[in-house]
């Protein structure tokens, strides 16, 4: 396995400091790396642009901010076009450890689906608690989706299934591209020893007398537009198909709108835009609606 061509690409938004050395592991660990910038200010692209002469990486910038979808679809044809046969896909929130690729390497080489697999995912951690992430399955076990950050995947799978949905802007991208994948007839393989640390959003534990009550992930009103509309946009094309992940996915959004009003701040905005996310993901308002 380990001599195909693997091109990282990391998309960066505003990125914090600590996103250079991030990039510094990766590079030691692929053969190329892309940065993909969606419009960062000077003061933080800055930083990106000289350590990309330091550690030999391309920056690629949109100027403005076209969204995580627009952001890895030119990547990903990037790298094709530079003649990589796999891309490895990160968020700026995501950090490597050392033999990060070595143990995705590892867990498609020990692999035994019966059908050939178009998705490589690490196991993930919480960079705040340090918990895993359980990833979302299907009853018989397999996994039915997963976070875009830390996926490898090869480049026929675009040709095979597409590329990823600009529309859809942020958030559930990945989502809908793996159940777009399943639908195919493919699989998602988790490798077992390999592990990503990652965030969402800024998580905040919530506790009553010392006791772990639920968790919230604290994303701005613009986000919870994109979360509310493309998950109203999902169900309506996956409900058929997938009826106990689609009833789940109404639960959980419930749940968060619970969440909102009782403990996050700028509630009643937040409220609004998952309102007005819900109305335009029914009467099928795409594209870059909310200022990110």
């Amino acid at each position: 396995m380990t001599q195909f061509s693997v091109c990282a690409i990391v998309v960066t938004f505003h990125p914090d400091p600590d996103v250079l050395e991030n990039l510094a592991l990766l590079r030691k660990q692929f053969q190329r790396v892309l940065v993909v910038d969606n419009g960062s200010l000077p003061h933080t692209l800055g930083p990106l642009r000289r350590a990309a002469d330091q550690h030999d990486y391309l920056v690629v910038e949109n100027g403005v901010n076209l969204g995580i979808a627009a952001a890895l679809n030119r990547g990903a044809r990037q790298a094709a076009k530079e003649g990589y046969e796999w891309v490895a896909l990160f968020d700026q929130d995501s950090v490597v450890a050392p033999g990060f690729m070595d143990a995705m390497f590892k867990g498609m080489e020990e692999s035994s689906l019966p059908t050939k697999p178009a998705i490589y995912v690490p196991r993930y951690f919480d960079r705040g608690s340090g918990e895993e992430m359980q990833p979302v399955k299907e009853p018989g076990g397999e996994l039915l989706v997963a976070r875009t950050s830390g996926c490898l995947i090869p480049l026929w799978v675009f040709d095979e299934c597409g590329w990823f949905i600009e529309e859809l802007v942020i958030d559930q991208v990945d989502y809908e591209f793996c159940l777009r994948v399943r639908a195919k007839g493919y699989r998602i393989v988790q490798c077992a020893q390999a592990m990503l640390r990652h965030s969402l959003g800024a998580p905040m534990v919530h506790r009553v007398l010392g006791m772990r009550l639920f968790g919230t992930t604290n994303h701005n009103p613009a986000r919870r537009y994109y979360l509310a509309r493309n998950r109203t946009w999902l169900l309506k094309k996956y409900w058929a198909s997938y009826p106990t992940w689609c009833s789940g996915l109404c639960i959980l959004t419930l749940k968060e709108i619970v969440k909102i009003l009782l403990v996050e701040n700028r509630r009643w905005s937040k409220l609004g835009h998952t309102l007005l996310g819900l109305y335009d993901g029914v009467i099928g308002r795409m594209g870059m609606t909310v200022k990110l």
